[in-house]
């Protein structure tokens, strides 16, 4: 117990040290670390760490509270440069976004649609910002929508002109109208050209089910954005395609229309995330913000989380994209709203009433059927949501962390680099899920923990 005390008090301290000041060396002894390969949690361990590497896990001693420890999270499509408020993102804002993905438990982060980030890279060096490793796609291609008239073709737009700053993906955007779909031949040969230049496409198909169909026919390894209801996807291999959903821009969308229920969800993330909760909590106001996002089709959130549900063979590839930036989803914060959404949508619904006290169908029950999405217990759901919890921590690391390039492999091992996030309790088992959490480390350094408030130490 006095190991443990002394442990806390110094990764407290450190916290507010400058981060040149802070230790690449630590040792922690009987904590309980994720193994990517059992999907799990193992037995008690002591951790060591010397300039930044983990250089040991022996067996450690059981004892009755122990941290445990997941490996940093990865984000694989974030813009720093909008500030979820429908503008762009200040100098002064970027060092508390930045520490909003580390607040979440991220590691690493992949920027897609940003201005070449080098400045920032070199500023955050020079002003000692607190950051998650950042890397970023190629510039966005975007294919114009159709032009209307007989035999018309598009303006494909592609021109691979790469920056050797960024990495390989190449992010195609299949923004179109009215049902019209792109030459496949093209967009078949533009891909082609891309694999072998060395590139990976990635294709962004803003919720629009013929730019989904599109990519699944001309053979897209990765697609962003919800799948309509409705797509055909026998004419694909349900396997070779990676998928980001980023549920939680549509479901933001809707969720603000309903000023109430906006209130209970800021209240959830606020507990669930301190930088929220403390800075940003206040910034938006559904009664002023009348407009539509625009950037995804029509249609409402429950158009597209059916398929979500049903779609078993499609989430066995899940990628991990919060798409902070968007309107109402900050650093973090984003991340919560959509592991929430997954964490909702996938668990056995359980028998409650869904019905407004007036009879009308309530806005939950218009969104998720007969049940509401607040985390079900794990008491009243012992089964499920352990084992979705597995998944949503293996997409959110290994899977995700591996497509982005993440020097830890999304994994806590010997010779690798220390990025994880500590826990006081064990994230599958209890209510608030694998958020929020205690404190986290990059690269052995302590870059985050909660300031303790009034009431105690922030959670």
């Amino acid at each position: 117990m006095k190991n443990r005390r002394l442990l806390f008090l110094s990764l407290f301290l450190s916290a507010f040290a400058p981060s040149n000041l802070l230790s690449q060396n630590l040792k922690m002894k009987s904590v309980r670390i994720w193994e990517s390969e059992k999907s799990n949690f193992g037995g008690f361990v002591d951790l060591e760490v010397v300039q930044g590497k983990i250089i040991s896990l022996k067996e450690g001693t059981p004892i009755v509270h122990p941290k445990y420890l997941l490996p940093g999270f990865c984000d694989a499509s974030v813009t720093l440069g909008s500030n979820a408020r429908g503008g762009k993102t200040s100098r002064e804002e970027i060092p508390t976004y930045l520490s909003g993905y580390l607040a979440a438990g991220f590691s690493h982060i992949e920027s897609v649609g940003d201005p070449n980030l080098a400045n920032l890279q070199n500023e955050i060096i020079k002003s000692k910002w607190l950051s998650p490793i950042l890397t970023q796609s190629q510039k966005p291609a975007l294919y114009a929508e159709l032009a209307s008239g007989k035999e018309a073709l598009y303006a494909s737009g592609l021109s691979l002109a790469p920056d050797s700053k960024r990495n390989r993906h190449l992010p195609i955007f299949l923004k179109e109208v009215e049902n019209r779909g792109f030459s496949q031949t093209e967009l078949f040969a533009k891909r082609r050209e891309g694999e072998e230049k060395g590139y990976l496409p990635v294709a962004y198909t803003f919720a629009d089910k013929t730019s989904w169909e599109d990519a699944l026919d001309t053979g897209f390894p990765v697609i962003f954005h919800p799948m309509p209801e409705g797509t055909n996807l026998y004419r694909a291999q349900k396997s070779d395609f990676r998928w980001a959903p980023m549920l939680s821009i549509l479901y933001l969308q809707d969720l603000k229309r309903n000023p109430e229920l906006w209130k209970e969800e800021i209240q959830i993330w606020s507990r669930l995330h301190f930088v929220f909760g403390s800075r940003w909590k206040d910034s938006l106001s559904v009664e002023s913000e009348g407009e539509e996002d625009g950037s995804l089709s029509g249609g409402s959130f429950s158009q597209y989380k059916s398929t979500f549900q049903s779609e078993a063979e499609a989430r066995k590839n899940l990628l991990f994209a919060s798409g902070a930036g968007h309107w109402g989803l900050f650093p973090g914060q984003a991340a919560i709203v959509e592991v929430r959404l997954w964490e909702a949508l996938l668990a056995k619904p359980r028998a409650r009433k869904a019905d407004s006290p007036s009879g009308r169908t309530g806005f939950w029950a218009s969104l998720f059927g007969s049940f509401s999405p607040e985390l079900l217990s794990t008491n009243a759901d012992p089964d499920t949501l352990p084992q979705i919890r597995r998944d949503i921590i293996q997409t959110l690391t290994q899977r995700t962390c591996s497509f982005i390039g993440a020097d830890h492999e999304g994994k806590i091992r010997i010779g690798g680099p220390a990025h994880f996030s500590v826990h006081d309790e064990n994230p599958l088992k209890r209510a608030s899920g694998i958020f929020p959490i205690e404190s986290m480390v990059l690269g052995g350094k302590l870059v985050y923990t909660p300031k303790p408030t009034k009431e105690g130490t922030a959670k």
